[in-house]
């Protein structure tokens, strides 16, 4: 099943006797991605001929790794982790609902039973619905917090439409990047633009920090979104959310904890997108409880 495939991805993949398949998209997550061992769960569960496999591409051949996967009525379809959110997203962008365009990235695609043509890719992003709930009782509980999202990548788009959907009338959101002018149009819909380089000058007005890059993922553990010295200027109350999940302790979440922080990691992120993503691309009898539950 798997011949043509090993052709245009850098890992080798090599499973027998399947029906179907599913996979997750990315520059390397056959080296740590979740995904695989969760959904592979839930699939062993169902009694199912079916296994999650991890795809390594690289940049020049993601378009033809797509359209392969696409042309294969035997991918359901998967996940798509980072760096190929934006640009998954802009192979299926005719295909989307409304409010996944607004984001601009996807991080789960599937077949369309509603599509014009047969069984044709379309996709969703639970990116957003994911990050927020490790931290939904403590948004829901608190007023007139003063949010820092660092980041406007995939992931980022993600968690700010659903920080405005549920939370804009309730807290102040800020957003850092290290270009503004890519974020410059996000002023329109209430949200403060900052260049990274200054957020040392706002740690010390911010309640909750979020990191929405992969600045300190596992290909480069020691690197981290903000130099220790500027954590020292946050308030001691400040709780600091890395969206990282490998490694589970980022450089990040290692100094804020010094400098006595409350954190979070992006484990139970990660489970959430996991869960919503099976439950888009299987044709399961499943609830969504159900697949927690196995999953877990």
């Amino acid at each position: 099943m798997f011949k043509s495939l090993n052709n245009i991805i850098e890992n080798d993949v090599k499973f027998s006797n399947l029906d179907f398949y599913s996979v997750i998209i990315g520059k390397n997550p056959s080296k740590g991605a979740r995904s695989p061992q969760l959904w592979n769960k839930v699939y062993t569960s169902e009694e199912k001929k079916i296994r999650m496999v991890p795809l390594d591409v690289k940049e020049e051949n993601i378009e033809h790794l797509f359209n392969y996967l696409s042309n294969d009525q035997h991918c359901l379809g998967g996940a798509v982790a980072v760096p190929y959110k934006e640009r998954i997203f802009n192979f299926i962008k005719k295909n989307l609902r409304e409010e996944v365009k607004d984001i601009g990235a996807v991080n789960c695609f599937y077949r369309s039973p509603s599509s014009p043509l047969i069984n044709e890719f379309t996709g969703t992003n639970t990116d957003g619905e994911a990050a927020l709930e490790p931290i939904r009782e403590y948004l829901e509980k608190s007023e007139d917090l003063a949010i820092g999202l660092i980041g406007f990548g995939g992931a980022g788009k993600a968690i700010l439409a659903f920080l405005l959907k549920d939370f804009k009338n309730r807290h102040r959101i800020h957003l850092f990047n290290r270009s503004v002018k890519k974020i410059n149009n996000v002023k329109k819909i209430g949200v403060a633009v900052y260049s990274l380089r200054s957020l040392g000058s706002h740690l010390p007005q911010l309640d909750l920090l979020i990191n929405a890059t992969s600045v300190g993922h596992a290909g480069d553990i020691d690197a981290t979104p903000i130099p220790t010295r500027l954590l020292s200027k946050a308030k001691k109350t400040m709780l600091v959310y890395d969206i990282i999940y490998d490694p589970i302790k980022t450089t990040l979440l290692k100094n804020s904890e010094r400098m006595g922080l409350r954190t979070i990691n992006g484990l139970h992120m990660n489970l959430i997108q996991a869960v919503l993503a099976y439950s888009y691309t299987n044709s399961t009898s499943l609830s969504i409880a159900d697949i927690y539950k196995i999953m877990n």
